[in-house]
C-alpha cells in the first residue's frame, strides 16, 4: 500500500540521518584538546593529535630538555697572560645576543664577577658551532673548541677532556686566532628526566638523544638517565639532527622535543616536534605540540592522552556505522515479512538521536581517563 511504503520511506530517511558519522570525530577531539589545554598541552590542531597516537619514536635534545637549563660556570682554563676576568667577559659579550642556555651561565657569571659586557659589532650565531662577531676592532669566537681553534695543541685538547670528563660541556674563546682559554660549563639533569624516559620505554616508544654537545658530557647524561648507548648521538649540527631523524622516520613515525634555536629545523622535520614551555619562541612557533611549563611529564600525558583520544574515534566510528548497518535494513522493512516488525517514523527519529547521543557520551568519557 502506499501509506505503508511512504512510512517506510521517510524512517529509511529518518534513520539514514548521518549525525553520528558527523559527530563521531569532531566531538572526541573537542573534548581531547580541551583536556590538554586544561594539563597544559597545546596541540595544533586535530593531525597532531592523531600523529602523535602513531609515533614509533621520541628523541629528545640535551641542553635545557632533558637538563634543567640553568648551567653554571665550574671552571675557567686560561692561556698565558690572560685573566679569567678578560676571558669570561669576552665569551659573556659575544653569547649575550643569543638565548642558548650557556650564554645564560657565562652572563650570570659576569655579573657575579660585576665584569662589564663589551661591544660586539657583527655578532652572529653559527648553528652547532658557537658565536662570532668583532670586539675591539679583532674577531673573536666563543664555541666549540674544534670551531673556535682548529688548530689546537694537545695541551689543550687534553685539558678540554679533562673537564668534560667531569660532566661539563667546554666553551673555548678565541681572539684575533689565537686561543684564550676554556670555560666549563654544567648543567644538572631534570629532576623527573629519568622517570619519563622509563615510562615513555614502557609504553612501547623507542627512545633517542640527539646533543650538539661532545661525547663524555652526553654519555654521563645518557647513562644518568638510564638510556643505552646506541640511544645517544652527540657532536651533531643541526643538519645532521635531521639526516638522524629522516633515517628513522623510515621505521615509523618519529617525535622530537627540544628547547632551542638550534632546535627548530629539526622539530619542524619530524613528525611531531615537541617543545617545552620554557624553550625559544623559535622552537614553540616550529611545534605541533607545546607543553607548557617547566616539566617533562607533560610529554607522556601528552602522548597517551592522544592514544585514548584515537581510541574514542574508532570506537564512535565502529558505532556509526554499525548503527546504519543494522538500522537502515530494519527501517527498510526487512523484518516486516517475516516478524512483522516495523520501524515507525517516530521511533526512527528515536533511534538517530540516541545514537548520535551515544556518540557524544562516549567521547565526554574522556574526561573521566
Amino acid at each position: 500500500p502506499f501509506s505503508l511504503a511512504l512510512q517506510l520511506a521517510i524512517a529509511v530517511l529518518v534513520v539514514a540521518c548521518p549525525c553520528a558519522l558527523g559527530l563521531a570525530t569532531p566531538t572526541v577531539m573537542t573534548v581531547s584538546s580541551g583536556q590538554a589545554a586544561r594539563a597544559g598541552l597545546l596541540f595544533r590542531g586535530g593531525d597532531a593529535i592523531e600523529m602523535a597516537a602513531r609515533l614509533h619514536a621520541v628523541l629528545f635534545d640535551k641542553t635545557g630538555t632533558l637538563t634543567l637549563g640553568r648551567p653554571l660556570v665550574t671552571g675557567v682554563e686560561t692561556a698565558a697572560g690572560v685573566t679569567p676576568e678578560r676571558l669570561l667577559q669576552l665569551a659573556a659579550s659575544l653569547e649575550a645576543s643569543t638565548r642558548h642556555p650557556l650564554a645564560h651561565a657565562l652572563l650570570q657569571e659576569a655579573t657575579a664577577r660585576q665584569l662589564s659586557l663589551l661591544e660586539v659589532h657583527a655578532g652572529a650565531t653559527v648553528a652547532g658551532a658557537g658565536v662570532d662577531g668583532t670586539v675591539d676592532g679583532q674577531p673573536c669566537r666563543v664555541g666549540r673548541l674544534s670551531w673556535v681553534a682548529p688548530d689546537a695543541d694537545v695541551h689543550w685538547r687534553s685539558r678540554q677532556a679533562a673537564l668534560e670528563a667531569d660532566g661539563a660541556s667546554v666553551l673555548a674563546v678565541a681572539q684575533a686566532g689565537r686561543l684564550l682559554g676554556l670555560v666549563a660549563v654544567q648543567d644538572a639533569p631534570r629532576p623527573d628526566a629519568a622517570a619519563v624516559l622509563a615510562r615513555l620505554r614502557q609504553l612501547g616508544f623507542r627512545l633517542g638523544l640527539l646533543s650538539g654537545d661532545r661525547r663524555l658530557p652526553v654519555q654521563q647524561l645518557g647513562m644518568a638517565l638510564g638510556l643505552r648507548a646506541d640511544e645517544l648521538a652527540w657532536e651533531l649540527r643541526p643538519e645532521q639532527k635531521l639526516e638522524r631523524i629522516v633515517a628513522l622516520r623510515a621505521a615509523g613515525p618519529v617525535a622530537m622535543v627540544g628547547d632551542g634555536i638550534n632546535d627548530a629545523p629539526a622539530l619542524a622535520a619530524a613528525d611531531l616536534g615537541i617543545a617545552v614551555g620554557t624553550g625559544t619562541q623559535i622552537a614553540q612557533d616550529s611545534a605541533d605540540l607545546v607543553v607548557m611549563g617547566d616539566r617533562l611529564e607533560g610529554i607522556v600525558q601528552a602522548l597517551a592522552l592522544a592514544r585514548r583520544t584515537m581510541a574514542k574515534v574508532r570506537q564512535n566510528l565502529v558505532w556509526a556505522f554499525g548503527y546504519n548497518l543494522i538500522v537502515l535494513p530494519i527501517a527498510a522493512g526487512v523484518l516486516l515479512p517475516g516478524f512483522g516488525l516495523l520501524l515507525t517514523p517516530p521511533l526512527a527519529a528515536l533511534l538517530m538521536a540516541l545514537s548520535s547521543i551515544t556518540v557524544v557520551l562516549n567521547a565526554l568519557l574522556l574526561r573521566r581517563a
